[in-house]
């Protein structure tokens, strides 16, 4: 017979992986949009270098 509090533990589990995957997304996201911010600055900065050339 199936136990159902095992049940029970793994929807507990499934849940906490669900929402370890939505901080982990909204992380990656934060870090894309730093690198574009990043990215962005250092373009500035070449093309100021280069005219000052």
């Amino acid at each position: 017979m199936f136990d159902f509090s095992k049940l029970s533990d793994m929807t507990k589990l499934a849940n906490e992986a669900k929402n370890l995957q939505k901080q982990q997304e909204g992380m990656q996201k934060e870090q894309i949009s730093l690198l574009k911010d990043i990215s962005h600055k250092l373009d500035k900065v070449i093309s100021l270098l280069e005219k000052d050339e």
